[in-house]
């Protein structure tokens, strides 16, 4: 935390001394000092709050607001808000539901959204081809659904893809500063999921891509159950 902290904040002292002495001279020069501290700015900004909610929910201190929520309908509204970012990108999302129509899941959304957020955040980041790819795909599982996510990434080394949903870990740190991340995502991700009953797990091929792979409850129909 401190390494990642200090990063940004020496970055940004540094450009704001630049001002200082002057030696942002012209606009354009002046506009990129600017923009770089803005960006460090909200480095620290994200980790800050990455930490504030890996705190929260490991302590326990924010409550799950679980109910119910079609399934269509709900992937639809988490990808609205993710589409540009995979479009800017050049990635192209597939998505497909073996799941019965009709389905519903019985989760908090807005938590499970960041579970969405972060593994397809993750994943675009490590898309190195020029024609990148995230297929998101739906199947049932009795009481639960799995949520099976795709990419054709750098795919993670056999040693370290154990370790992905540990706390702070980040494979290849060598990269941090180009891909960003806080090492916080995976594990958030992991702690929402099994806060709900479900799993998680992830499978790769160095160079092929990755495959996160989640699991999420039903709605249970009181009906059927009565």
């Amino acid at each position: 935390i401190t390494h990642d902290l200090k990063t940004p904040l020496t970055a940004i002292r540094g450009y704001a001394q630049g001002i200082l002495d002057g030696v942002a001279a012209t606009p354009d020069r002046m506009n990129k000092y600017i923009s770089t501290i803005r960006n460090k700015a909200d480095d620290m900004a994200n980790l800050v709050n990455e930490l504030s909610l890996f705190a929260q929910i490991y302590n326990k201190e924010i409550e799950y607001k679980k109910g119910g929520v079609e399934i269509d309908e709900y992937i639809s509204r988490c990808m609205s808000n993710l589409s540009l970012d995979l479009e800017t990108r050049k990635i192209d999302f597939l998505y497909r539901n073996d799941v019965e129509k009709g389905t519903c899941l019985y989760i908090d959304e807005e938590k499970i959204k960041r579970v969405f957020y972060n593994v397809i955040g993750n994943a675009y980041k490590y898309i190195d081809k020029d024609l990148g790819m995230i297929f998101l795909h739906i199947e049932d599982a009795g009481k639960m659904v799995w949520v099976r996510i795709t990419d054709n990434g750098s795919g993670i080394e056999k040693d370290e893809l154990p370790l992905i949903f540990e706390r702070f870990y980040r494979t290849d740190s060598s990269r941090n500063s180009k891909t960003g991340g806080t090492g916080l995502g995976l594990a958030i991700a992991k702690k929402i999921i099994e806060d709900h009953g479900g799993q998680i797990y992830a499978e790769s091929e160095k160079g092929k891509g990755t495959k996160i792979s989640f699991s999420l409850p039903k709605k249970v129909d009181e009906k059927k159950k009565i």
